[in-house]
């Protein structure tokens, strides 16, 4: 199965100059664990919620005067669409990342989350199942 196959398409991107205290607020508000961090329309990096309770670990001075830039992770780990599982599974477990933007050349096409990972495998093992059935 290719990473286009079961891919988030619908990516939610904030400028690196975004204040961190809006980014936890869309975040929050969409219910989403990471927002793709871009410089105009480059990907520049990635913020995840672990990224941002971190920083306001900090202080909450500090905290309230932080922009994405300063605590997203860079370089970003992606994959293409026609990565199949085993593979972004490999680049999860390798890089430590659980969410994993989908590009070609330049342009961001959607993102991998362990989520969607844990959602195909169990469809499969589901699959699987009804098979043995016989």
């Amino acid at each position: 199965m290719l990473v286009s196959d079961f891919m988030t398409k619908m990516i939610i991107t904030a400028e690196e100059s975004t204040p961190v205290t809006n980014a936890a607020r869309v975040m929050a508000a969409e219910d989403i664990g990471c927002l793709v961090v871009t410089k105009g329309d480059v990907l520049a990096g990635i913020v995840a919620q672990r990224d941002i309770i971190g920083a306001h670990l900090l202080s909450k001075d500090v905290y309230q005067t932080m922009v994405l830039a300063d605590i997203m992770t860079t370089p970003v780990v992606t994959v293409s669409p026609e990565a199949d599982l085993g593979q972004v599974i490999s680049v999860m477990h390798q890089s430590g990342r659980r969410h994993i933007p989908v590009v070609v050349g330049d342009a961001i096409t959607g993102i991998v989350t362990t989520t969607d990972v844990i959602r195909v495998l169990a469809t499969m093992k589901m699959i699987a199942d009804s098979g043995s059935d016989d």
